[in-house]
């Protein structure tokens, strides 16, 4: 009896995990190539919400199911068990996958040399979604440059933004500028606010150049900062990011999907 229990609570538990792996693996998709495709993925947070989602869905929701099912009990009593699983698992999961895609980043802005993501969440706090970035750029994400404020209104509306929301002139939609309008700006930030060391930098660099066929001056190597790490973003004349580099430091999670 305890056998067949068991054998009856492994297979309820092993349906529960395969669903749940693919629910888990489908949004994944979704993360690692629309939401945050590399370098945002280690860069941006894409990382810390998988590793939440994995918890909810692929340990939680099926580990309640090994410990709550029992086959012993009345229909009504499982139905209503694995209804209370199915209620805790899918709220969490949603309000999981709702974070990420609302944490993404929609845009990348150019600062004081420095490339910086503009979340989502951070554009809706301004009353702007991300369709509104699109006139300034086609790219995915768009890229922007941010201009210094030119009036007084400007100016107290970034040092409002900054002081009440938390907002920095990096992600404010008002100060946005087509990237294509300052190739000279983007390029002069390569050669600033380098992390790496010159020495290894400069190595990276000449590798990168000559793997990929390029002449000097031909492709901009620009610092990347996010909420949780570091990155070059490489782009061309035309103000495109045509590729990135992990932080040799510290590497790149997304290179385990790839």
């Amino acid at each position: 009896m305890i056998k067949t229990t068991i054998v009856k609570r492994l297979k309820a538990t092993s349906i529960h995990l395969s669903l749940s792996a693919i629910a888990f693996f489908v949004v994944l998709y979704f993360i690692l190539l629309y939401w945050y495709p590399r370098p945002h993925f280690a860069v941006n947070g894409g990382w810390q919400g998988v590793r939440i989602m994995l918890f909810v869905d692929i340990v939680l929701g099926p580990f309640l199911t090994l410990i709550l099912f029992n086959p012993a009990k009345s229909l009504k009593a499982i139905v209503f068990d694995l209804s209370m699983i199915a209620t805790i698992q899918i709220s969490a999961f949603t309000w999981g996958v709702y974070a990420v895609h609302s944490q993404r980043p929609v845009a990348m802005s150019l600062w004081n040399g420095v490339i910086y993501p503009v979340l989502e969440e951070e554009l809706k706090i301004q009353e702007k979604t991300p369709v509104y970035v699109r006139q300034f750029d086609d790219g995915k994400p768009p890229v922007v440059f941010i201009r210094e404020a030119a009036t007084e209104e400007e100016q107290a509306g970034a040092f409002s933004y900054n002081f009440i929301e938390g907002i920095s002139e990096a992600k404010l939609f008002f100060l946005f500028d087509p990237i294509k309008q300052h190739i000279p700006e983007l390029f002069q930030a390569s050669l600033e606010n380098i992390k790496i060391p010159p020495k290894k930098f400069n190595g990276i660099k000449q590798e990168y150049i000559q793997k990929h066929g390029y002449k000097e001056g031909e492709i901009a190597f620009v610092p990347f900062e996010g909420k949780y790490g570091y990155s070059l973003l490489i782009f061309n004349r035309a103000g495109n990011v045509i590729d990135s580099i992990p932080d040799p430091r510290y590497g790149d999670y997304s290179s385990l999907f790839f």
